[in-house]
């Protein structure tokens, strides 16, 4: 009777769409509408950023961007299962030269997928990047990436409209 209940809760949960309600159902094969390569919609020089299947399903990306500052940075990403079932992505910042690494060693960024479908995913910081959020939205062959971070406790909002480039 109880096991009954409980999925007839989480069935209304989905049904309602409330956060966090799909993404038990999300998956890195879900978001193969990542795939691809991406580049600055304003202007192609400033920044690109790639994503490609594995054939294990998981996704990995990479990245560079050189903002007006001139001082660039290049991402490595996956996204995959955890060993809980979550789907997570995994990030480190490097200089463009890949000589120094923002993150410390053995401490990737974390954000796990909070929500997901066939066009938008949302993905909350975990660990020290609690409270930060890295949204991913595609309407056809726009991506548009919104990072809402903390820096030092003030929020910090970086939007990246991105076009299709390729597969």
């Amino acid at each position: 009777m109880l096991k009954r209940d409980l999925a007839g809760v989480a069935a209304v949960l989905v049904l309602a769409g409330l956060p966090g309600a799909c993404a038990a159902a999300c998956s890195p094969t879900m978001l193969g509408w990542m795939t691809g390569a991406w580049h600055d919609a304003a202007d192609p020089s400033r920044g690109e950023e790639r994503w490609v299947a594995t054939p294990t399903g998981a996704l990995m990306g990479s990245s560079w961007l050189v903002p007006a500052t001139g001082k660039g940075f290049a991402e490595v990403m996956t996204v995959a299962a955890q060993d809980d079932g979550a789907v997570a992505m995994r990030l480190r910042h490097f200089d463009l030269g890949l000589a120094r690494a923002w993150e410390e060693r053995d401490a990737p960024m974390v954000f796990v997928a909070s929500s997901c479908d066939d066009r938008s995913a949302v993905f909350d910081g975990v660990g020290p990047r609690g409270g930060e959020h890295l949204t991913y939205q595609r309407d056809g062959p726009h991506l548009t990436i919104t990072g809402d971070f903390l820096h030092h406790g003030t929020p910090d909002r970086e939007v990246f409209h991105m076009v299709r480039a390729g597969d």
